[in-house]
């Protein structure tokens, strides 16, 4: 990648193991009280996720402070409004219905623009898949290809792929197939996550990296 990345990969947020991922992510933002802009992966009209997450974020010492809603057109002023935030969090939900909205929206491109101009971007699940080269690794967290998608290519901000929310006692053999075809996998279970920092990549919790479905020792164990 041809420029500076800050970007968090959670697997899930709201679990006391992710206390040293979040401090760390408020270092890398590198600002008092930052305020973060919020795009969900489905409409929540009532707010109620949005809501739980800014309960989240404040506990941290941030500010979720703005809310696109995919179901509803969104103004130049109110993307505007979002890109000048700190850091945008992209929530978790149906990878490939989060994804045909993005491309839709043509949001891709300006989510990259963002990052290349020194925002952060934090991915939670189905958010972290999204900064991947593919959102494939979906499949092994259950997400189904609900809508139709111009292609499965995820923002490619990073070279490896995500799976979150995994298991290492509860992997099925349908599981270890899928992942057999990926290259590069990165396997989060809740509670880890991982940290671009420009070209280092750091790791927390136990996570578990594959290439074709053979394990390979991360960083933590070179």
């Amino acid at each position: 990648m041809s420029f500076y990345r800050k970007l968090a990969l959670y697997s899930d947020q709201e679990i006391p193991a992710n206390e040293e991922m979040d401090d760390r992510l408020l270092r890398l933002i590198g600002r008092p009280q930052p305020r973060i802009g919020y795009i969900p992966a489905t409409s929540d009209l009532e707010r109620a996720y949005f809501q739980r997450k800014a309960d989240y974020y404040a506990g941290i010492g941030a500010n979720l402070a703005v809310y696109v809603d995919p179901s509803q057109e969104t103004s130049e002023a109110e993307w505007k409004t979002l890109l000048s935030c700190d850091a945008i969090h992209l929530s978790g939900g149906n990878t490939f219905s989060f994804l045909s909205w993005l491309q839709r929206q043509n949001v891709l491109p300006i989510l990259t623009r963002y990052v290349s101009e020194g925002g952060v971007l934090i991915g939670v699940s189905a958010g972290a898949i999204l900064m991947t080269p593919s959102v494939d690794s979906a499949l092994l967290c259950g997400d189904v290809r609900d809508e139709p998608l111009i292609d499965h290519a995820g923002l490619g901000l990073v070279d490896f792929h995500f799976w979150p929310h995994f298991n290492s006692d509860s992997v099925t053999r349908d599981q270890l197939r899928l992942s057999s075809t990926i290259p590069d996998l990165y396997a989060c279970p809740d509670g880890a996550g991982i940290v671009i920092d420009g070209n280092e990549v750091e790791l927390f919790g136990q996570v578990h990296r594959y290439d074709f479905g053979e394990i390979r020792p991360t960083s933590h164990e070179d």
